[in-house]
């Protein structure tokens, strides 16, 4: 596990290596170690969530053992103060079969949800990974969490970055990001990443005021030889977050730059998926509660369903039937008013024609003409020729019973 690399012997008292006072008289040997950032950010692996920053009392390697190598410490926080249940260390540390260079431990528990609807708790499967490890530089490890029983948990997981680094000789900078990686659609995909940041922050948070809690009740354990523990504490509190005291190649800049840039078109670019998505997701949700379901199941929602869309059928059709059949009748009684008037213009007109001169007779109204739609014209047409036809039929009939009259006559007078 290394220890500092560079052990120096000067008064406290006296300026330090980083030009800030000693804290505390008389002349002992304390390290000094430069200030040092992460790989990680520089070549911008960091998740695209900033989770917590923050700087803690001691170096690198006691913080990494006190938050992921603690069995004691981590079993206490996550019982007393996250109320977690059934908390198992599935496997402990130990190089992972992929990567022997990488250690990797696994473990899960039961999270109470508290919520009033729906799950009251959930297993949380969690994995950690430390990516890189030289306590001299800086530790880099990646926690994956699955929450397989809460909707869509089999198509996500919780990625987070834990980067500790050098922040003075005497205490360490804790820089931790998160992501949500997605391995399918789902409907509530922005409701499930808001959760998962805001879960992070909390339980980020709480452990960070845990694990000062802890430091403070175990000083002589973390507080590196030499140092004044109280000075410590109130240097740790008032120190800013650090930086690198030599300025980043262009190449590493350049590279930090590109990947900020790259997460906020990923940002962007959520917000524009998030209607394909929640429809994606639904039909996923659809497909899966149908096949998860049984015949019986499936039938108590079609039958209803076939049910209430046949009554609504009905109902629809015998409004457009009583709708269609009103239309029908003012349209019949429209076409009657229309051939009456029609047969009345028609007959009235001849007998107009054969009294040249003469008024109608008192209390009769003159008749009047009929604007005829371009659609009706034929009709009235053809029924024009027909009251012709019958019209000559009758003078025919006319000149017929003359004729018989004169016979009748003739016949009269031979007797």
């Amino acid at each position: 596990m290394g220890r500092p690399a560079l052990e120096a012997t000067r008064s406290l008292g006296s300026p330090t290596a980083n030009g800030s006072p000693a804290m505390s008289a008389g002349t002992v040997v304390s390290p000094v170690h430069r200030v040092t950032q992460c790989a990680c950010r520089l070549e911008g692996l960091h998740y695209i969530e900033p989770i917590i920053d923050t700087v803690l009392p001691d170096t690198p390697e006691r913080i990494y053992n006190l938050m992921f190598a603690s069995s004691e410490f981590l079993k206490d926080f996550m019982r007393l103060n996250q109320k977690l249940d059934d908390i198992q260390i599935l496997s402990d540390w130990a190089p992972s079969p992929g990567n022997q260079g990488c250690l990797a431990r696994t473990m899960s528990y039961i999270k109470p949800l508290g919520g009033v609807i729906g799950l009251k708790s959930a297993k949380c499967e969690i994995r950690n990974e430390t990516v890189h490890r030289d306590f001299d530089d800086y530790v880099a490890t990646v926690t994956t969490t699955r929450t397989p029983d809460v909707p869509s948990g089999g198509v996500f997981n919780v990625k987070t970055r834990t980067c500790i680094t050098w922040a003075s000789s005497a205490s360490s900078r804790v820089v931790v990001t998160s992501q949500v990686e997605w391995t399918g659609r789902s409907w509530i995909r922005v409701f499930i990443e808001r959760s998962a940041y805001e879960g992070q922050r909390s339980y980020q948070r709480e452990l960070e005021c845990a694990m000062r809690i802890y430091i403070q009740g175990h000083q002589t354990e973390f507080i590196p030889p030499g140092f004044d523990p109280a000075a410590v504490a109130v240097a740790v509190q008032g120190q800013s977050v650090p930086t690198t005291p030599t300025t980043p190649s262009r190449s590493a800049a350049r590279s930090e730059e590109t990947a900020r840039k790259e997460r906020e078109q990923e940002r962007n670019q959520r917000g524009l998926q998030w209607a394909y998505d929640t429809l994606e997701g639904a039909i996923e949700l659809i497909r899966d509660a149908w096949d998860q379901s049984s015949t019986s199941t499936i039938l108590y929602f079609v039958i209803p369903f076939l049910v209430l869309s046949n009554l609504w059928t009905l109902m629809l059709v015998g409004r457009r039937e009583e709708a269609g059949r009103r239309k029908e009748m003012r349209r019949t009684e429209e076409r009657e008013k229309w051939m009456q008037g029609i047969i009345t213009a028609l007959l009235e007109e001849p007998a107009a024609g054969r009294q040249p001169g003469a008024l109608p007779a008192a209390g009769s109204q003159a008749p009047q003409s009929v604007r005829l739609p371009e659609s009706r014209r034929d009709e009235v047409a053809e029924l024009g020729h027909s009251l012709d036809a019958v019209e000559e039929l009758g003078h025919s009939l006319y000149a017929v019973e003359e004729r018989l009259r004169l016979i009748r006559q003739c016949l009269q007078e031979l007797d």
